[in-house]
């Protein structure tokens, strides 16, 4: 539960939060149930989430959720309210549009009717419904369209050319095909089904190692929309270009990596996520923006991968050690070049900054430490730039990459940026 109270309140800080309990009709037959679930669900959510709507509960005091029993219809009317209550307020829901607009949407749901329609093409499609609903400016379709994937009624990303020609209109065809490569490979791949086409080899290679050829990719997307699924993981930062015949996939990596007695030699620098959360995904797509980055630097890619960590080459020369540690929520990384410890912790720095700001909606935050190589310590960031602390802050350039991963600019141009 508060995993996914978390995961709202940072993709939808100001959206409204009901908790519902059900089975009420059960609960009643012991005194003092609701009482206890109350306690617990206080004590879990800790006054950190004040997008939580309180019930107004007079029969049964002051609780922090809805109870309800669908079979007996209790509290069902009361719930009902306070969702539509909460549906009026919302300035979303009284924002005006034009019949025009309105018209455009119908249009394109209506194809929804067609079992076999997940999804329609701008150039050939949804242009043409536009032109018909009175609609012909290109500019205004793709900012109604916009407006649409806003509030959720339709998918439409437009950070590349392939992804802008598909309006999702089915979103479960988006999500049963990811969950096609992103899975348990040992509960939900057939073997034998890869067997007889002579892809084996591959499914085992993308289940052991992450990493995915391209025949695999396009036998299990049937061939149908490849491209576009692969540009959607790279700008999502779910995958990432290991050679010319395979792409990693980080969420598939499964082995963890134990930390050796004596420790994990370099510079320290630490990501402290600790006062908010560390989501799950975020060190996985990191962790594809460095391998990413590596390549194109000419860095060696194939040296450590593992669930929590990885070794690898920035650039031609310059390792760096990444470990997240979801215990202490933080993400901690090492490098073993003295010279090249300001440019790494700026590099990363701009790589999280890249992530919250492409997939985490801007709402994660964190906590940067670097260690102080004298004592051992962990320095919080703005002290050790006051005290110029060697060998993080050796210059005045320290933080030009952040500039730029902050700004709206498409992958590519970021990650040439760092090279």
């Amino acid at each position: 539960l508060l995993f996914w109270l978390r995961s709202i309140k940072l993709h939808a800080p100001s959206v409204s939060m009901l908790l519902v309990g059900t089975f009420f009709a059960d609960m009643m037959e012991e005194k003092g149930n609701l009482r206890l679930i109350d306690k617990i669900l206080r004590e879990l959510t800790n006054g950190s989430f004040e997008q939580i709507v309180f019930p107004d509960n007079i029969e049964h005091g002051d609780l922090i959720f809805f109870p309800i029993d669908n079979k007996e219809r209790l509290g069902i009317d009361r719930l009902r309210r306070a969702v539509e209550h909460c549906a009026r307020d919302d300035p979303v829901s009284s924002q005006e549009v034009s019949i025009r607009w309105m018209a455009f949407l119908d249009r394109i749901l209506s194809e929804k009717q067609n079992e076999t329609k997940e999804y329609l093409t701008f150039s050939d499609e949804v242009k043409i419904i536009g032109a018909i609903v009175g609609i012909p400016s290109v500019g205004e379709q793709e900012e109604a369209l916009s407006f649409f994937h806003e509030r959720g009624f339709l998918i439409h990303m437009t950070s590349t050319e392939i992804l802008k020609n598909i309006v999702i209109i089915k979103p479960q065809w988006l999500i049963d095909a990811l969950s096609k490569v992103i899975c348990e490979g040992n509960m939900h791949i057939n073997m034998d089904q890869f067997k007889q086409v002579g892809l084996e080899n591959d499914a085992q290679m993308t289940y052991a190692r992450g990493l995915a050829s391209r025949d695999f990719l396009e036998y299990i997307w049937k061939g149908e929309q490849v491209e576009f699924f692969i540009d959607l993981m790279k700008r999502t930062m779910l995958l990432s270009e290991w050679d010319r015949e395979s792409y990693l996939v980080p969420s598939l990596l499964r082995d963890t990596y134990v930390i050796p007695k004596a420790g994990i030699s370099g510079h320290r620098c630490v990501y402290d996520f600790s006062l908010c959360f560390l989501p799950s995904g975020v060190f996985q797509r990191l962790l594809c923006l460095c391998v990413e980055l590596s390549s194109r630097s000419g860095g060696n890619t194939n040296l450590k991968l593992y669930e929590n960590f990885a070794s690898i080459e920035l650039e031609k020369g310059l390792p760096v050690h990444l470990l997240e540690n979801k215990e202490a929520q933080a993400i901690s990384v090492f490098t073993e070049k003295t010279h090249a410890a300001q440019r790494v912790m700026s590099v990363i720095q701009s790589m999280l900054l890249k992530v919250n700001h492409d997939v985490m909606g801007a709402g994660l935050a964190w906590s940067t430490y670097v260690e102080n190589t004298a004592t051992k310590e962990l320095v919080r960031l703005s002290e050790a730039q006051e005290q110029k602390l060697s060998p993080w802050f050796n210059s005045d350039d320290q933080q030009e990459t952040e500039k730029i991963s902050s700004q709206s600019v498409d992958l590519d141009t970021f990650l040439e940026s760092l090279s």
